[in-house]
């Protein structure tokens, strides 16, 4: 039997698996210099934790979830996003009790979704995100947006367009859904089924829809803006302006009302013009929630948060040219001249691993030729030969495999003679230390 990928998976793999790393590493780093703690949450939830409410009108919550009844009968979820698990994480743990506010949690993991499989877009995909939960004011909201598009400038994305949107307090959207019924409700029959669906469930969906029809029937209707209430207005103004004071640029966009029904207040996403000047859409985006915490059995606590899928990112900045090129060379490779060597070579490499050097035995009885074939092939610095002679001597032969020169070297001096090629005592990099110099706590 053939076995095949299921439909909008995809293996990650060899150096797309190391380009994923750097960004993950990328987005980690930088959520951990703002504060933030990794949270992580299972990869199944009970289906009552993302459909909460009957009502809700988002596609992800209505079309997109895998959901299955375990062997107990009971419903659970592949989780579609990493908020909800993260909010449910806070209640169960009481964080809310223990903790200082603003409780700060980033998440990455795989998330589910059955959408149609494109670019860069996956029924499977890695989704990295915050979450800053318990303080409700605009600073909260601002830092959200300062981190992502710092993350975003330091992948090498600098056609960034951010466009940010508010969706108000409660009174404010409740006057506003208001007024996009009386508009929409004549028109509603000229219109697609989910926006007829959206009418009756959150009419602020309508916004949102991709139909294109629909789109220009959308340009009539009443702006957000003239329905927010003062103290939502106040809150933007403030928003608007920490973001001039720290040098973000923004666009106003009325049509972001983003995926899900429980956001309010601002609300925001990137779109991404190509060297090309082709607007590839949105990179990701977030905003601020006021009653999600609440709605999962805990008290009433503010978030705000945003969200990237991975592979969407690494699609773009493949598409773009903006990979940093990859060091996947050893600096060794052992090579044992005769089977009787295999096993010295073998010990030799994890000798050079110890001290922080990626290294690589050769454990088959291969020729000369071959062996250097193989050590060109993978980006090798140095080969370490060892055959009869260096095994009866209690010594190696180094190779620079770019000058050709070759040094022998006696076993007891190889650490030495090693790290001198490097120029330093230990190769181990800024940070925590892991070699076998200084295991036991050596300076």
């Amino acid at each position: 039997m053939n076995f095949q990928l299921v439909k909008g998976t995809h293996d990650i793999i060899n150096k797309e698996a190391r380009y994923y790393q750097q960004i993950e590493s990328l987005f980690i780093s930088l959520a951990e210099l703002y504060g933030y703690n990794e949270f992580r949450t299972p990869i199944i939830e009970y289906t009552e934790l993302f459909k909460r409410d009957k009502n809700d009108s988002s596609d992800m919550v209505r079309k997109q979830m895998y959901e299955f009844n375990d062997l107990g009968g009971r419903s659970l979820t592949l989780r579609p996003e990493g908020t909800a698990s993260v909010a449910r994480a806070i209640v169960n743990n009481k964080l809310y009790v223990e903790n200082d506010f603003p409780i700060k949690a980033y998440y990455i993991g795989p998330v589910f979704r059955y959408e149609r499989p494109k670019a860069g877009t996956y029924r499977q995909f890695l989704q990295f995100g915050i979450e800053n939960i318990g303080i409700d004011n605009p600073y909260s909201d601002v830092e959200t947006i300062i981190l992502s598009f710092r993350a975003l400038k330091m992948l090498g994305f600098n056609n960034l367009k951010l466009k940010i949107n508010c969706l108000g307090d409660q009174e404010s959207r409740d006057n506003y859904k208001k007024a996009l019924v009386k508009h929409f409700t004549p028109l509603i029959d000229k219109m697609c089924p989910d926006c007829k669906e959206r009418l009756k469930l959150n009419p602020l969906r309508i916004i949102d829809c991709k139909v294109p029809a629909d789109q220009e029937l959308v340009k009539h209707a009443p702006k957000m803006g003239e329905y927010l209430s003062k103290a939502s207005k106040d809150r933007f103004a403030k928003t608007i302006q920490l973001l001039k004071d720290v040098g973000i640029p923004y666009e106003i966009d009325e049509g972001i009302v983003r995926g899900l029904d429980y956001y309010s207040h601002i609300v925001y996403e990137y779109e991404y013009i190509s060297k090309s000047g082709l607007n590839v859409g949105a990179l990701g985006g977030g905003g601020h929630y006021d009653n999600l915490v609440k709605e999962i059995g805990g008290p009433q606590l503010a978030g705000v948060g945003f969200a990237f899928g991975i592979e969407r990112i690494y699609s773009l900045l493949k598409d773009e040219g903006l990979l940093p090129k990859l060091n996947d060379g050893f600096d060794f490779m052992v090579m044992p001249v005769g089977e009787k060597c295999i096993s010295r070579a073998f010990i030799v490499a994890d000798f050079l691993r110890m001290l922080g050097y990626k290294a690589e035995a050769i454990i088959e009885n291969k020729s000369f030729k071959s062996m250097f074939h193989k050590a060109e092939k993978r980006g090798t610095a140095y080969a370490v030969l060892i055959g009869e002679n260096e095994l009866k001597n209690n010594e190696v032969i180094v190779k620079d495999m770019k000058t050709q020169k070759q040094t022998n070297v006696k076993n007891k001096d190889l650490k030495e003679y090693v790290n001198s090629l490097f120029g330093h005592d230990c190769h181990c990099h800024d940070g925590e230390c892991h070699c076998e110099e200084h295991k036991h706590g050596k300076k």
